[in-house]
């Protein structure tokens, strides 16, 4: 079967294009290899994350890695792809049922396909308070490269490591009702000497300069 014939309900592959978060520490998902079973997995993937967001899912098969295929790369390799773009990174990945079904077909599975899904991680910088257009919010990363094949590149909200330079601001009140704005309005009527009544004292203070 080649690619030029490929089933339009055939299952999709997904490029899940995952950016970093400000107030997030990291992509958010673990990469996991089995002993005896090839290639390069999904593991745990942290709820409201970054690549939860890029529709990066468990158990996902990661075919390329900012488009190279990692296949026949170590663990350390395909994390240092991982790594290699600050701040972001893009991952072809399957799940098990679209992975049998390209392997039933002998069909190659790449980004070029023709059918693959893109997903990218929602842009939250207009949140950050920004100063000169940069975001004054500084995030670190912790990637823990254990023996049993797992790498942690998750996220933590409230790590000590990740830092916040704060920056002044102000609120707006939207919230005022026309009364309210009316009655602030009148409140701030230009002064006018000739309603004020003069008291007792400095009347007497008049006559007497008479």
């Amino acid at each position: 079967m080649s690619i030029e014939s490929l089933s339009s309900s055939a299952p999709a592959p997904r490029l899940c294009h995952i950016l970093k978060w400000a107030d997030f520490e990291g992509f958010g998902f673990n990469l996991h290899t089995y002993k005896g079973k090839p290639g390069h997995f999904i593991g745990k993937v942290d709820e409201n994350s970054p690549a939860e967001a890029a529709g990066l899912k468990t158990n996902d098969r990661i075919i390329e890695v900012n488009g190279v295929n990692v296949f026949d790369e170590s663990h350390k390799q395909v994390v240092q792809r991982i790594e290699i773009v600050p701040d972001e990174t893009k991952l072809l990945v399957v799940d098990s049922d679209t992975d049998a079904y390209f392997k039933d077909k002998n069909l190659t599975i790449s980004s070029s396909l023709p059918n693959v899904v893109y997903l990218k991680t929602p842009d939250k910088s207009h949140s950050n308070s920004k100063v000169n257009g940069k975001t004054m919010s500084n995030s670190t990363q912790n990637h823990n490269h254990e023996s049993n094949g797992d790498s942690e590149i998750s996220g933590n909200q409230n790590s000590s490591e990740t830092t916040t330079n704060s920056v002044e601001s102000t609120t707006l009140n939207l919230n005022m009702s026309a009364k309210e704005l009316r009655a602030k309005l009148a409140a701030r009527e230009k002064y006018d000497p000739k309603k004020d009544s003069l008291d007792i004292k400095k009347k007497h203070e008049i006559i007497q300069k008479l």
